[in-house]
């Protein structure tokens, strides 16, 4: 258990006033009042729905010793008050104080990009394991610690959040970390004071414009986690993407690009593609290598080339980069095969912006032998834009679509639907078809997977898109468990039942 006296944290913190006793023991920070325990230290924070001073009162009851906050409400019966002007930006110098800097004991390594981040993190991992080189990962899907898998809150955990996983990390005798940066974490301040030793730009398409004021934005705070890098850091860039040369541009230090063009200095040739997987000739500064990858679709080349060029900037030689690379059998809801289906194939994926729905429809048109379905919606208090774009993407690629809930939160699931509708209906009538035999709404997610299921023909694929690994859905007034791949794999096994009825002679209705 990490515990440090009051006074050794408040001689690091620019103190506004300090009232109480700083001998006392502290063996916890937390910001969330429902995570406190006696010995805990309670930061109170000012978000965007909800504000921490508030809370003071259930912390201290709770057994806080001890509350970092902006004004003194709440507070009897803490042993200490520490009143700062802002604590959210002093909580990055706390978890370092806090957990003894476990950051800067370890080799830091971010994949920035606004798809496939997941993807390249495990693929990065898997290598540097690979190599010998024991590594730790914290990202969407869980955070990795040895055997050991947490619970993944947001993409990129809060600065607290980081650095006690990191000192866990340390414990166990990891030497990297492999990261998922959100724009989110950028902008929100939640990597910083951290120093990476790489990273790795997948590409950026407009995401998240509810949270950031426009596409330039978006774009600059991506960017500066490259321009922030140490000289020595290798920035790995997909040269390929419309804005890489922008980023590559502003970076400084060691810099490799990465794509299909002949313009990359790690780029992949001689591709071969399936549904199991895919193959390459990875062609890089440090030799050739033919690459077979359990992970189909060109957007998992680019992902494993990222990874691999890192790698390879890091000492991490060809072969053994390679192996780690083949080693690699799956992602949590990442083009996931659902077992079940005799004759057509069931997909589940985490694509949920236009750019992810185009790149993993367009993969899995490439490997249909007859109609393409997909059931798909979009989600609530997000960027509402997104939306119709999705309808037209769905429109232009797939034969049957089905448009369903997503995680609608606050917001109606039949508004979200409708406008995803709209831009369907557009663009399926400047293509001279009938949206009514193409397209049909199903809001109860269950249901649309269900329907999709049976719908299918031999030959067919179907794509369950926009959640992925995610085992809940959530509505204004509850979240409720919900998986995808369970929901499809249940439909799976209903549709061999009723066949199986047919087969038998019995009575088949739907």
């Amino acid at each position: 258990m990490v515990s440090m006296k009051l006074k050794a944290l408040l001689a690091e913190l620019p103190v506004e006033e300090f009232r109480g006793d700083a001998e006392v023991e502290i063996t916890s920070v937390e910001y969330d009042s429902r995570r406190v325990s006696p010995g805990s230290l309670f930061i109170a924070l000012r978000g965007s729905k909800a504000d921490g001073h508030d809370y003071i009162q259930e912390a201290v009851a709770r057994g806080a010793i001890a509350v970092l906050a902006e004004e003194p409400r709440g507070v009897e019966g803490a042993a200490g008050l520490i009143l700062v002007k802002n604590t959210r930006q002093l909580l990055p110098a706390i978890g370092r104080i806090f957990y003894h800097d476990p950051a800067a004991r370890l080799q830091l390594l971010g994949v920035v990009g606004t798809n496939g981040k997941t993807t390249s993190t495990f693929f990065l991992r898997s290598i540097l394991e690979a190599a010998s080189r024991p590594t730790g990962l914290v990202g969407t899907i869980h955070h990795l610690c040895g055997g050991k898998a947490e619970a993944s809150g947001n993409t990129t955990p809060g600065p607290l959040d980081l650095q006690r996983l990191f000192a866990g990390m340390l414990k166990e005798g990891v030497d990297y970390v492999v990261m998922e940066v959100s724009s989110h974490a950028l902008a929100l301040g939640r990597v910083d004071g951290l120093t990476f030793a790489g990273g790795i730009f997948t590409n950026i398409t407009p995401d998240h414009l509810d949270f950031h004021r426009s596409f330039d934005e978006y774009l600059q705070v991506k960017t500066g986690f490259f321009t922030n890098l140490p000289p020595e850091a290798p920035a790995v860039i997909n040269i390929d993407d419309p804005h890489g040369r922008y980023i590559l541009d502003r970076t400084s230090g060691r810099k490799f690009t990465y794509g299909l063009s002949p313009a990359a200095a790690i780029r992949a040739e001689e591709m071969e593609m399936t549904i199991k997987g895919s193959a390459f000739t990875a062609n890089t500064p440090w030799g050739k290598r033919r690459i077979s990858l359990k992970l189909p679709g060109l957007f998992n080349v680019y992902n494993a080339l990222g990874a691999l060029g890192l790698a390879l900037a890091l000492g991490v030689d060809l072969e053994t980069a390679a192996q780690g690379l083949e080693g690699l059998a799956g992602v949590p809801g990442r083009f996931q095969l659902i077992p079940g289906a005799e004759d057509f194939s069931v997909v589940v994926d985490y694509a949920h912006t236009p750019d992810g729905l185009e790149n993993i429809l367009r993969t899995a048109r490439a490997l249909t032998k007859n109609r393409l379905l997909v059931v798909f919606g979009c989600g609530g208090d997000r960027d509402r834009g997104k939306r119709p774009e999705m309808g037209k993407i769905a429109a232009r690629l797939a034969d049957l679509t089905i448009i369903t809930s997503d995680n609608p939160r606050s917001e109606d699931p039949a508004a979200i639907a409708g406008e995803i509708a709209e831009g369907y209906r557009a663009e399926i009538l400047a293509l001279g078809r009938d949206p009514d035999e193409s397209c049909r709404v199903i809001l109860d997610r269950e249901e649309a997977i269900r329907e999709a299921v049976f719908a299918a023909r031999p030959g067919d694929m179907l794509v369950i898109a926009g959640k992925g690994h995610e085992n809940y859905q959530v509505f204004r007034d509850r979240t409720v468990p919900f998986d995808d791949r369970e929901v499809a794999a249940a439909a799976l096994r209903e549709r061999a039942e009723r066949l199986k009825e047919r087969a038998d002679g019995r009575v088949y209705s739907r």
